[in-house]
């Protein structure tokens, strides 16, 4: 880890943490970040630099960019990962705009969108447990000799 490049997020109960290191290319900006939570493996994809933990500790909420060329428009979505359960859902998907966690409240996640061409701006608060898509999130194999 880079203390000068590199950001933890850590969870509400400070078990858990966020790792987030920029990604090749974003190094001068930090722009886009790789992603480290726990053993779950997100292998080559590219997210923001804020994300939010709910206060149970339980999930946390980031921005995935799904095309990082941004001259012409953003494509984004906002994930929410359950980490006690090892999956993610994609909360919304931004074409052509930003979408950015804002905070969880009781069980619910809260954040901003902006969409087409910034001409349509809303705070959207979705219920965890009315969102549906639930993908599993793949787990990096146990490295020998690294606690679990």
């Amino acid at each position: 880890m880079n203390p000068l490049t590199d950001k933890k997020i850590a969870s509400p109960d400070k078990r858990l943490e966020a790792r987030l290191a920029p990604t090749a290319g974003s190094v001068c900006d930090l722009s886009h970040a790789s992603l480290a939570l726990r053993d779950l493996s997100f292998e080559a994809r590219i997210f923001g630099w804020n994300g939010v933990w709910s206060s149970c500790s339980r999930y946390f909420a980031i921005i995935e960019w799904l095309r990082i060329d941004t001259a012409h428009c953003p494509d984004m979505q906002l994930v929410v990962i359950d980490v006690q359960d090892g999956r993610e859902c994609v909360v919304e998907h931004v074409s052509c705009g930003f979408v950015e966690p804002m905070s969880f409240h009781d069980d619910a996640v809260k954040y901003n969108k902006i969409a087409k061409g910034m001409d349509e701006r809303a705070v959207i608060q979705r219920r965890i447990d009315e969102l549906d898509g639930w993908q599993p999130v793949p787990v990096h194999p146990p490295v020998r000799g690294e606690e679990g």
